[in-house]
């Protein structure tokens, strides 16, 4: 079965839906009152704009982002329109932010710049600076490396201009302020340093330093977590400064919010692949799930992705308090590298994994290759090359009775990758509403954090 979202997405569930060893219909509906409690919930939060613990739950509004004032005023958004301008006079911009505030400005980069873009010129690059990535990892070496390389650059040219995009709700988290702080202090000596801070519109460290110093400043709005922020300010700012298009970006989101509003399973795609998901993990034993999209620039999808599935659905604890533990383990893959690496385990080790394909039908580049099969040869399509090792890898793992499931976009545009992203929300918010779990929290995280602050105070000179 294939079903479609307009223009924006393509969701083949045959491996996952009907098969006599996969999800069946009769396993939806003996499921049918918790699909439709869990489709109620998402609707509600969607009128009231509240979690399960009763706080703001705001992502359903991040598509009309630009089309209403409940999230950022009108300044705000025209000064995001505007930057792609006011961005071919830097040189380079450092975007620091861990997790939400890094993850999906990695895939905004991988998809739309590309491994080699720091290579080309501005020209080549359309005036739009080189772009580096910091404060992802406490990690010396990196840090100081990217220093030296920004020094080097700076004595190629007279007044060298580095912004730093500062991208951190409290301005406290380890990782980003610890980077920030060593760039200010490396860079202010043989660069033009700037700051654009993305934090929190009224409190905290980074907001009160950039009333004081007077950086350009972007909100991350309240009621937005920040594996669910790449709508927000926090990827739209950085989407500008590299030349995206961000009104195509909300549009692919608000195609696939508008398209998956009905609580039939049968008429919303995402509450449909929610509902496969849950009876699997519940019924079949799935308990990881492998995110598996095909082509280099991908990769970082299934990184976000990982951190999407893993902070939202793992919770030791229900609504009503009760201990289940709940979730999949996420494990990010790349195809095909990753066929020559994971794929045994995955055909022949336990069956306890979903599969989750992202492919594009048609690359922006491609080319032809030589081939040889058997006493046959020729060339052959790359493009071709790449969909029949996921169409192999699929009909392999369906051989051993292993569920999966395939997403598809016809490009990679602005407009579509905002679809797939924003499906993705949907789909968490319905799982973790037929969990009956707070998919918009993460309590698990603040136990090492507490920890971590005590190993520093120990350290302090």
């Amino acid at each position: 079965m294939c079903l479609t979202i307009q223009d924006a997405l393509s969701l083949d569930i045959d491996y996952l839906y009907g098969q006599s060893w996969s999800v069946r219909e009769d396993d939806l509906k003996a499921h049918e009152e918790q699909i439709n409690r869990a489709a109620k919930e998402v609707s509600e939060i969607r009128r009231n704009g509240k979690g399960p613990d009763g706080s703001h739950v705001f992502f359903p509004h991040l598509p009309y982002l630009y089309e209403e004032n409940l999230l950022i005023g009108d300044d705000e958004k025209q000064r995001i329109k505007t930057l792609s301008e006011k961005a071919k006079e830097m040189d380079a911009v450092v975007s620091i932010g861990i997790g939400g505030s890094y993850l999906g400005n990695q895939v905004l980069f991988d998809l739309f710049c590309g491994p080699y873009w720091n290579m080309k010129s501005k020209e080549e690059r359309h005036g739009f600076p080189a772009v580096f990535f910091a404060g992802q990892n406490v990690d010396p070496v990196s840090l100081l490396k990217l220093t030296e390389e920004l020094k080097r650059r700076s004595g190629e040219k007279d007044n060298y201009k580095v912004t730093l995009l500062v991208i951190s709700k409290s301005g406290t988290t380890i990782e980003p302020t610890t980077a920030f702080h060593v760039l200010m202090k490396e860079l202010s000596g043989f660069c033009d340093v700037s700051v654009i801070a993305v934090t929190d519109a009224e409190k905290g460290e980074l907001h009160r330093l950039a009333l004081e110093n007077n950086w350009d400043t972007f909100t991350v709005p309240g009621g937005i977590g920040g594996r669910f922020s790449i709508f927000s300010p926090v990827g739209l700012v950085f989407g500008s400064l590299i030349g995206l298009d961000t009104e195509e970006f909300l549009r692919g989101a608000r195609t696939v919010e508008e398209f998956c509003q009905s609580e039939k399973w049968d008429e919303n795609p995402a509450l449909l692949l929610a509902s496969l998901k849950y009876i699997g993990t519940s019924e079949y034993g799935l308990v990881s799930e492998v995110i598996m999209p095909y082509g280099d620039a991908l990769r970082s999808l299934g990184w976000w992705y990982a951190q999407l599935l893993g902070e939202s659905l793992g919770k030791k604890y229900n609504n009503d308090g009760q201990i289940v533990h709940a979730g999949r383990t996420p494990v990010a893959a790349v195809g095909t590298t990753d066929m020559h690496s994971l794929t045994q385990e995955h055909q022949q080790g336990k069956k306890n994994k979903l599969f989750q394909f992202i492919s594009v039908d048609s690359p922006s580049l491609d080319t032809k290759a030589y081939c040889m099969e058997g006493e046959s040869e020729g060339f052959v399509q790359m493009s071709r090359m790449l969909t029949a090792a996921m169409k192999s890898n699929a009909e392999a793992l369906a051989s051993e009775q292993r569920m999966s499931c395939r997403i598809s976009v016809s490009r990679m545009t602005p407009y579509h990758l905002g679809a797939l992203m924003y499906f993705f929300f949907l789909t968490i918010a319905y799982e973790g509403s037929l969990l009956q779990i707070n998919a918009f929290d993460q309590p698990g995280v603040e136990a090492y954090k507490k920890i971590l602050h005590q190993y520093l105070r120990s350290f302090l000179q």
